[in-house]
């Protein structure tokens, strides 16, 4: 028998791939995928996250400083006043001013009812514990961010498809769930449904939107040209589309038919480049991913018809009772009370409470805004507003002006921000670790290294 080299063996590859920069980072971003979805309420999930993106800040420090140095200017500066804003929003204040400050009347009420001392320094934050909390949430975006950013472009299209991988992975952890009524495997404790896909998240809008943006990836960086390869991208993306409908998610099925516009448009310029060239969608392999592709469609339309989990999706648009807009409502008056300096980054749920209408108060809190956009509002005040439009800008410019080899990869990956935007209308899907990270990875696909002056 032929032995393998030591240089060759599989397990010397694999410990040599793991010492990459690409390799971690693929840890990373699985670990992200399936301890980072609880929010707030999970605590430990996300510290062992935050600690993960230390060790990997540490590992890989060289690439961060190639990224400070090297990568596109203003991304690098939208980074760093990401992740400077929280630690401004503490630092402490003489009483002169944080009691000037917009909102702060009847805070300063408050303490002198309590005792506390008038003449006491606090941070333009009113909870320091939330606002240190919502610093160290940046941590692992940052870390992906930094090191994504410098690999090179195949190195970024296997980041991008472990995102997809790993989506899947976790759905078919959500599958077996669901099969249980959700009374097995639900790590996360949270209420929850037993007729809705959480995955690892504790809210299914995030879950939806992990499948939709996964299932963009999927198709604009697939693993193979082969005709196994578009099996498999094929299978793959018609097993997020049903995961996506399988959560119930009103906003991420409004997601999923945007990333299968996305798909529809791949498979057209595919076959227009095709047509003269080389096979065309009639070829074995192509026919194969159209025949999975009515085998998925049929499987959710008799879903529907017959009334199975696809149609209690579907009926759920007919649903029209929401407090959504009494949130709203309260939160744009919140807004206007701290405006334009913000109560501090994560103090939403603290605030809210002193400014919601009592014709509106019910059993339960709101929590968060479901308007991501809003949210930032009265958290940050106008340098948040105006730090999260620049990062679309910047995003959709880069998006947009990418090398026609990277076009494709480009372009997923700004409808992947752009679904991000669009969910943040109604929902808070960057209030997660897992989503922090992936749409750090969309973000370090749309980087390119900064030319150096000759």
């Amino acid at each position: 028998m032929q032995r393998v080299p030591a240089e060759q063996s599989p397990m010397l590859l694999v410990a040599h791939g793991l010492r990459a920069p690409l390799g971690q980072l693929q840890v990373f971003i699985v670990l992200a995928v399936v301890l980072g979805g609880g929010g707030v309420g999970a605590g430990m999930f996300n510290l062992a996250v935050q600690l993960g993106a230390l060790l990997l800040l540490f590992l890989q420090y060289r690439a961060v400083r190639r990224f400070l140095a090297d990568g596109p200017r203003m991304l690098v500066i939208l980074a760093l006043v990401t992740l400077t804003l929280p630690l401004l929003q503490l630092v402490p204040l003489p009483p002169a001013i944080w009691q000037a400050l917009p909102g702060r009347a009847l805070v300063s009420e408050t303490y002198a009812i309590a005792g506390i001392p008038q003449d006491s320094w606090f941070p333009l934050s009113l909870d320091r514990g939330r606002t240190l909390t919502a610093f160290l949430s940046l941590i692992p975006p940052f870390a992906v961010l930094a090191i994504g950013a410098t690999l090179g472009g195949e190195a970024k299209a296997r980041l991008a498809r472990t995102v997809s991988y790993a989506a899947l992975a976790v759905l078919a952890w959500g599958m077996l769930q669901l099969a249980s009524g959700n009374s097995f495997g639900m790590y996360l404790s949270f209420e929850h449904k037993d007729n809705v896909l959480y995955a690892s998240f504790v809210n299914r809008n995030s879950t939806a939107a992990l499948f939709a943006i996964s299932l963009v990836l999927l198709v604009v960086v697939p693993p193979s040209n082969s005709s196994a390869g578009r099996l498999g991208t094929a299978a793959g993306a018609a097993l997020l589309a049903l995961g996506i409908v399988l959560t119930q998610s009103r906003s991420g099925m409004v997601l999923g038919a945007m990333a299968l516009g996305m798909v529809l448009l791949r498979a057209a310029m595919i076959t227009i480049a095709r047509r003269h060239t080389g096979p065309s969608f009639g070829s074995s392999g192509w026919l194969i991913a159209l025949g999975a592709a009515i085998l998925a469609v049929s499987a959710l339309s008799a879903s529907v018809v017959y009334g199975g989990r696809a149609a209690d999706a579907f009926n759920r648009f007919d649903d029209t009772e929401t407090n959504r807009p009494e949130i709203w409502e309260d939160g744009a008056y919140a807004a206007q009370q701290y405006w334009p300096i913000g109560s501090g980054a994560g103090t939403f749920d603290e605030v809210f409470q002193l400014h919601e209408s009592l014709e509106y108060i019910t059993p339960r809190r709101a929590g968060w805004a479901h308007n991501d956009w809003l949210q930032v509002g009265i958290e940050s005040g106008l340098v948040g507003a105006g730090l999260v439009l620049i990062w679309l800008l910047w995003c959709a410019q880069a998006a947009l002006r990418a090398p026609a080899y990277w076009r494709w990869p480009a372009w997923g990956a700004g409808t992947g921000v752009l679904a991000l935007a669009a969910q943040s209308l109604l929902d808070y899907p960057l209030r997660t670790e897992t989503m922090l990270c992936v749409a750090a990875v969309l973000a370090a696909m749309l980087a390119r290294r900064r030319e150096k002056p000759a």
